[in-house]
């Protein structure tokens, strides 16, 4: 039992050595082909300086194509949402009249779709926004179901 653990350690140990060289092989190789391009994009730019204007369009788009992002790595990247403003009293106007017309119960989920829909309202954090809101609606009942909220004229 003792001798089985110390191999799986000492494998585990060699694998994460493999991986790490890996990770330094990968970094060292996008350095190189970085450079690579970059020489390229020089060598173009001064043949386009001797040549003329109009290749030089051409190349600035070769250059764009070039330099984006493979498509994993941007689904990684998180997009955070510009920050807006609100008029948080004009946005507590449209809550109340659409808890007004449901006249049942909205989720929080529900309230902000038919805030998007209708008033083209869209927060960054919608729990934070529609708290906001709320602070100039006293009558709305907040209330939890399960694990979300829910929104009703008292």
């Amino acid at each position: 039992m003792f001798n089985e653990r110390k191999a799986l350690q000492m494998t585990l140990q060699a694998t994460l050595e493999q991986r790490m060289a890996l990770r330094r092989q990968y970094v060292d190789q996008d350095k190189q082909l970085g450079a690579e391009i970059k020489q390229l994009l020089n060598r173009i730019r001064e043949m386009d300086d001797q040549v003329g204007a109009d290749v030089i369009q051409q190349s600035e788009e070769v250059a764009v194509a070039t330099e984006e992002l493979p498509e994993d790595m941007v689904k990684r990247i998180k997009v955070r949402k510009t920050h807006i403003r609100h008029n948080y009293q004009e946005v507590a106007n449209y809550i109340e009249n659409i808890l007004r017309e449901s006249m049942s119960p909205m989720t929080l989920a529900d309230l902000c779709l038919v805030l998007k829909e209708r008033h083209d309202i869209e927060f960054a954090s919608p729990y934070i926004g529609v708290q906001k809101s709320l602070k100039f609606l006293p009558q709305v009942k907040v209330e939890k179901d399960g694990r979300k909220l829910v929104f009703s004229l008292a």
